[in-house]
């Protein structure tokens, strides 16, 4: 997130109904996926009332479950293609649109404090539940933005987790102390301002079909609000302040060496107080960002693969005790 590329917007966000997005544009990503998927679509209801996008690809042959959380102003689009490489794997996959992201409702690029996010998975993950009629741990995989709530979300539900995969992990931003004290003072005189274009777009792949993708992406959210932004940098710090963070199911960290939008070393710095398991930290050298969506994006799914395999067959143990 390069905030020295932004400038600043003045206007009210805006709740914006689920329904409105349901006109599909050409940059929905729109693809092929393996018979072996039956695919669901729809909403579901979050804690307050609002509702949430979500897209599932049900396995006929389900081994496992993964749930993805998307990166800041995307959307859950952008994540289909996971269900065609994944299938060899027979994992269901489910995805939703954030709140404020993509087809959900919510004022856009929005909230609070991160609790409205967590007590969203919480309701997502309830409803895929409910339609599974059981229930069965899952793996989560968060990038961005995602990353940093999907973290959040473990710490607060392990018992429900068979795994952790974060791909460029937003556990850091590189601010100056200054420009935190402005968002905040910001964020209480003038909540709904926002900034414009907080992520540089050459910043997120060399690849330029994926780059031109994503400019042409009507979901997509090229701004951020100040409480959002303070959202993240309270949660963040919540997470740096912790001085060992114990978790009872492997973790695999997927980063980038050429990263421009989040701070590497506290990633590493998170992955160094992990005690799981099983934990690796994989960083892919000249990569920007995106790293699926990247040249060389193959090498990134094959490593997501090489985990997933392990996630789903490695029992839950706490480090150094029998098995849970």
């Amino acid at each position: 997130m390069t905030l020295s590329k932004a400038f600043i917007k003045k206007g009210r966000g805006q709740r914006r109904p689920a329904e409105d997005f349901y006109s599909r544009t050409h940059e929905d990503h729109f693809m092929t996926y393996p018979a072996d998927y039956e695919k669901q679509e729809g909403v579901f209801q979050a804690h307050d009332g609002l509702k949430l996008y979500y897209r599932h690809f049900r396995h006929r042959d389900e081994m496992g479950r993964l749930l993805i959380l998307h990166g800041h102003g995307e959307h859950s689009g952008r994540y289909e293609k996971f269900a065609a490489e994944l299938a060899p794997l027979k994992l269901s996959i489910a995805m939703m649109d954030l709140r404020g992201h993509g087809r959900s409702e919510g004022r856009r690029v929005f909230v609070n404090s991160f609790e409205d996010y967590l007590r969203d998975v919480d309701s997502f993950a309830a409803f895929l539940e409910a339609q599974n009629k059981r229930f069965a741990p899952f793996i989560l995989l968060g990038h961005s933005k995602g990353g940093l709530l999907a973290v959040l979300w473990a710490m607060r539900f392990p018992e429900k987790l068979k795994g952790l995969v974060l791909s460029s992990p937003c556990l850091g931003l590189k601010f100056p102390a200054f420009l935190i004290g402005f968002n905040r003072a910001l964020r209480h005189l003038a909540p709904w301002f926002v900034y414009r274009n907080p992520v540089y777009p050459p910043y997120l792949t060399h690849n330029l079909e994926e780059l031109a993708r994503y400019k042409r992406d009507t979901l997509i959210q090229r701004k951020i609000s100040p409480a959002l932004l303070d959202a993240m940098i309270r949660a963040m710090k919540d997470i740096k302040d912790v001085s060992h963070v114990r978790f009872p199911f492997p973790v695999m960290i997927l980063a980038s060496g050429l990263e421009k939008v989040v701070d590497l070393d506290q990633t590493r710095a998170f992955y160094e107080k992990l005690e799981t398991p099983s934990k690796e930290l994989k960083i892919f050298e000249g990569y920007y960002h995106e790293i699926f969506n990247e040249l060389g994006q193959e090498k990134v799914f094959e490593a997501l693969k090489g985990a997933l395999n392990r996630m789903m067959t490695l029992e839950r143990r706490l480090p150094g005790l029998k098995e849970l």
